[in-house]
């Protein structure tokens, strides 16, 4: 779809926030498209797993690493959240080598739409021990929405 198209798509909604996600969006995204939202008064956020560059002009950005922790921070040196997927005995990553952040957020790993609660309870354990991370649920998995 052409960006006029797009545009056309979702100006009928009140909502003025697009979040870029699914896959990898910085695969697609790029400045001219950020730029084409911005001029039409929308903020952008994205969540990214860190293997690319992010474009400028995004208002919030989300990193959700998978692997290669250190050299996320060259590509995006700071983000507004880091958050982890964790299953019971995951190591918390070490901070020191990730992106500059305000928010440290812990993510319990559910089975599709099953909520996995060792794992839960594992992120609330290591949240105890460590108050500078915080809890982030999957709340839509948890209503039912799909």
């Amino acid at each position: 779809m052409a960006l006029d198209e797009i545009y056309a798509e979702i100006s009928s909604y009140p909502c003025r926030w697009i979040i870029w996600t699914g896959g990898e969006p910085t695969l697609q995204l790029n400045e001219e498209i950020v730029a084409f939202f911005k001029d039409k008064g929308y903020r952008q956020a994205i969540e990214t797993n860190g293997t690319r560059r992010v474009p400028s002009g995004i208002d919030y950005i989300t990193c959700s690493p998978k692997q290669q922790f250190g050299k996320i921070r060259i590509l995006i040196p700071e983000v507004d959240e880091l958050r982890f997927p964790m299953a019971k005995g995951d190591p918390l990553p070490d901070v020191s080598v990730l992106p500059k952040t305000r928010r440290y957020l812990l993510s319990p790993i559910f089975d599709g739409m099953n909520v996995i609660q060792e794992n839960v309870d594992y992120c609330v354990e290591l949240i105890k021990q460590n108050p500078h991370w915080g809890l982030s649920l999957q709340v839509h998995k948890l209503i039912g929405i799909r």
